[in-house]
């Protein structure tokens, strides 16, 4: 896998941003979650009220597979409990902050450590799929954005 910049007309921030996020994913993907603070991050929070298809497109492309990217709103107070990823997710929080648990599915994956942490603008979380994953602990509104990878049809 080679990490060239991510697209000819990307900007300069979203391209380290792809970068630093593919890197994370070559080594993790399919293996355990991860906690990335990629650089760029500034350039997908200014776009987070509207789309920015190029971040899915390039990190798409550099990953070998199709990207989606979706919003998720969390109001004060609000939480997901237990849903078990069918995908390859990353969670990048735009907007807020809330916390957030991975952990193996039940008799599913070799013995990897539950992650607990606190989830804030700058960083992503990468959630392998069928692990099991938990967001709560909203003090303020938090809106994050979902890229979720699609494996390849071979």
């Amino acid at each position: 896998m080679e990490f060239e910049p991510a697209s000819q007309g990307a900007e300069p921030g979203l391209s380290h941003f792809v970068r630093d996020l593919a890197l994370c994913l070559s080594v993790h993907r399919d293996r355990s979650p991860a906690l990335v603070w990629p650089d760029g991050i500034d350039a997908v929070v200014a776009e987070a009220d509207g789309e920015l298809p190029e971040l899915a497109t390039s990190l798409g492309a550099l990953l070998g597979c199709e990207v989606t990217s979706s919003f998720v709103g969390l109001p004060v107070g609000g939480r997901g409990d237990g849903d078990t990823a069918g995908t390859d997710l990353v969670l990048l929080p735009v907007k807020g902050s809330c916390g957030g648990r991975v952990e193996p599915s039940p008799g599913g994956h070799a013995p990897v450590h539950a992650l607990e942490l606190r989830l804030r603008v700058g960083e992503a979380l990468y959630v392998p799929r069928g692990f099991v994953y938990a967001l709560d602990a909203v003090h303020t509104p938090c809106t994050l954005q979902v890229l979720t990878l699609h494996p390849p049809d071979w």
